[in-house]
């Protein structure tokens, strides 16, 4: 289960356990997300749970019309491994 706050996407399993979370900040007058960190508790890594985040994140920020400044190290990975997100890196 995914919860959106004003700077942060959750993830919580069936349970309500926390076990990722992607924290931002907006700018642009709040149309380009600025990704600070990905996280995913410790045993939950390995599961493949950062990149399903990642990509739930993106298709979000994709149906808003927004934009995505990667600042997080493995956010920046993750847009050079899938070219099919390019049209959302802010220039």
């Amino acid at each position: 289960m995914y919860t959106w706050t004003d700077n942060s996407m959750d993830y919580a399993n069936e349970e309500g356990r926390h076990l990722a979370n992607i924290g931002f900040s907006m700018i642009d007058a709040n149309q380009t997300y600025v990704v600070e960190h990905t996280w995913v508790s410790e045993d939950a890594r390995g599961m493949g749970l950062a990149g399903k985040i990642t990509i739930n994140f993106l298709e979000h920020a994709r149906a808003e019309g927004k934009k995505v400044l990667p600042l997080c190290p493995y956010t920046k990975k993750f847009f050079e491994k899938h070219p099919e997100y390019a049209d959302l890196l802010k220039a």
